[in-house]
């Protein structure tokens, strides 16, 4: 994939190019961009490197005894009580976590003291609408000690389980602004939840906070926080974490006071800024609104980076992603679609602007993702992906994927209809979006881009596009490093 030099390139060109080595497949590989590109890359003068804590477990006791807009821990419960410590999933938390297997200990030594059984405490995978995850990937998530201690019969669930988003949730109502609230029963049954989660750069909302609102929700719940018209919407398909600028931060926040209005307590937070290799940087405990008033504009100071609007992004794509590989075109959508939505201000991509992804995407879909298949042909039926929600009851309630996800590890069928939202998403982004790479022709053309064999056939055609003179931004390891907020000038 690096640029083949031809007879009708002159010595000039060839001047005002350089070379960049980007993510391609798991490896990487030599692009060759003009000279005027931007690149943003993590640990240059552009992004600068994250400092990480030098004693993570005193920053998490310090943000214990100096909680946010509640009291401490130790104020909120006694013998007797009955505490749910839940906390982001591997999807949102990629294993093994330092955050949590520093918090996690922390927190229970504090309900310990504060005199809770060990007995009392329950551990609650908070995975939303992802599968459940199995004992070896737990016991990786949150380390083998913990795991031993809440899960001694590996066989068993013992006091460490998965959340269900399809049973065991109970039904709380409706915020002011039309969401259907239902959630985890834990959040009714216990004396006191605290979760515990991580905060870093996001495409939709700015930062990840407020994990019981998606971490603990039905399936229910889930549908109707990511409606088309709260989820996929021009306002919030950006990284605008103020309420009034994002949509869904606005629906997320009324969820989480109708939760906390229902169960008549408050959520108890431990939340952890994550920098390079999802290390802790900063831990803020406490309550939600106020919490975030703290936490969100301290990371700020690390991830903001000042860009100008460009008419065109190159973004290199891993092939392992959260959700799937990138073989998987929806999963390959929601990468490509994210790297220009991490914007404040106004778009980074102009209005005509075009997405180059490098990336390996053949079609094929993992197994643990039994429902993307039927997802995928619902999907060409559609005339947009709003109308699949005109799916939902039915293909929600189809009894094969739901024992699949109770029993097998398998994705939620919701979270097929969520993932291919990103198709839709990717067009509502960029006038065009561009693979280059080991991709099937013909699975590229399905879900609205352009399919080309190399980075050079691909920014021929963008250029055709939006013209010669183009502003390009180049991000080489955008999935490997941390993310930037990207405050476009």
């Amino acid at each position: 994939m690096t640029l083949i030099i031809g007879s009708n390139v002159s010595i000039k060109e060839i001047a005002m190019t350089k070379k960049i080595a980007i993510a391609y497949e798991g490896t990487w590989t030599e692009i060759s961009v003009p000279e005027t590109a931007r690149v943003i890359q993590y640990g240059t003068p552009a992004f600068p490197e994250i400092p990480i804590h030098p004693d993570p477990e005193m920053a998490v006791k310090e943000a214990l005894a100096n909680p946010v807009g509640m009291e401490r821990i130790p104020e909120l419960v006694k013998q007797g009580s009955k505490v749910t410590l839940a906390f982001d999933d591997p999807a949102k938390c990629p294993a093994p976590s330092q955050v949590l297997q520093v918090i996690i200990p922390v927190v229970i030594s504090e309900l310990l003291e504060a005199g809770v059984r060990e007995e009392d405490i329950t551990l609650v995978c908070a995975s939303g609408g992802h599968c459940k995850w199995r004992p070896d990937e737990l016991r990786t998530l949150i380390g083998p000690d913990v795991y031993k201690q809440f899960r001694p019969f590996d066989w068993r669930e013992g006091r460490l389980i998965n959340h269900d988003c399809t049973q065991g949730n109970v039904y709380l109502g409706e915020t002011s602004l039309g969401d259907e609230v239902e959630y985890d029963k834990a959040l009714v049954e216990s004396d006191l939840l605290v979760y515990a989660g991580t905060i870093y750069p996001l495409a939709y909302g700015g930062y990840a906070g407020q994990g019981v609102v998606i971490g603990l929700g039905s399936m229910r719940a889930l549908n109707s926080l990511h409606s088309y018209e709260v989820f996929r919407t021009a306002t919030a398909l950006s990284g605008e974490y103020q309420p009034e600028k994002n949509i869904y931060r606005k629906h997320k926040l009324a969820v989480h006071e109708k939760i906390e209005n229902a169960i008549g307590k408050k959520i108890f937070y431990v939340d952890a800024i994550t920098g390079p290799q999802q290390k802790i940087v900063a831990v803020f405990a406490g309550h939600v609104p106020e919490l975030e008033e703290v936490e969100y504009p301290e990371a700020d100071k690390y991830f903001k980076v000042k860009v100008p609007q460009v008419d065109i992004v190159v973004v290199g794509l891993p092939y392992l992603m959260g959700y799937d590989t990138s073989d998987n075109p929806a999963c390959a959508c929601n990468y490509a679609a994210q790297s220009a939505r991490l914007w404040r201000n106004k778009p980074v991509l102009r209005e005509n602007g075009i997405i180059i992804a490098l990336a390996r995407c053949s079609g094929a879909i993992s197994p643990r993702r039994p429902a993307d298949l039927e997802a995928f042909e619902l999907y060409r039926d559609c005339f947009s992906a709003r109308e699949l929600y005109d799916y939902t009851d039915s293909f929600c309630n189809n009894q094969e994927y739901l024992y699949q996800y109770q029993h097998d590890y398998a994705y939620s069928p919701i979270h097929s209809i969520l993932l291919l939202q990103n198709v839709d998403a990717l067009h509502k982004v960029a006038r065009r979006t561009i693979f280059a790479g080991e991709v099937n022709p013909s699975v590229i053309r399905e879900i609205g881009a352009i399919p080309t064999k190399s980075f050079d056939e691909a920014l021929a055609q963008a250029t055709e596009i939006v013209g010669k003179d183009a502003d390009i931004l180049v991000l080489p390891r955008h999935y490997y490093d941390p993310r930037p907020i990207f405050e476009v000038t």
